[in-house]
């Protein structure tokens, strides 16, 4: 089976942002699916600046540390990561448009019945509300007093 050069770049695409969308709560995980997704988008691409490629790999992997807090360092991730999203699709052609997003979902739950999907909209509305509960609660620990 051959894949057209448009499909495998939508599905590499479709991967990459999966991944970045994991990025939100934890570094991405250094697998050699996510550098075959990086390196195929590379070769696809008309012409050879691998800079914004490595530059993707290095925010996904940020991590917490003692000089940044975990809501600092996911911030800073998917700050870096969703400044070169859009280099990395026009790189293989692809205009990163709201349509485009939107297939990107569509596509991501694609085969969801609507019992998981309710599921994981849920899931969805739970976690975001931790995470904004937890970036609260580390804004007034660091709210300087007179």
């Amino acid at each position: 089976m051959r894949l057209a050069r448009d499909r495998l770049i939508f599905l590499c695409l479709a991967a990459l942002d999966d991944i970045m969308h994991g990025c939100a709560t934890a570094p991405a995980a250094p697998s050699p699916q996510f550098r075959a997704v990086l390196a195929t988008l590379f070769a696809l691409g008309e012409h050879g600046q691998r800079e914004v490629f490595d530059a993707f790999w290095q925010s996904s992997q940020l991590a917490p540390s003692h000089t940044m807090t975990e809501h600092q360092a996911n911030h800073r991730r998917m700050s870096e990561l969703g400044r070169m999203w859009p280099q990395i699709c026009r790189h293989v052609g692809v205009e990163p448009t709201t349509d485009f997003t939107l297939a990107l979902a569509a596509a991501r739950n694609r085969h969801e019945s609507d019992r998981a999907r309710l599921a994981r909209l849920l899931d969805e509305v739970e976690q975001r509300r931790r995470v904004l509960d937890r970036h609260k609660r580390q804004k007034q620990q660091c709210t300087i007093r007179d």
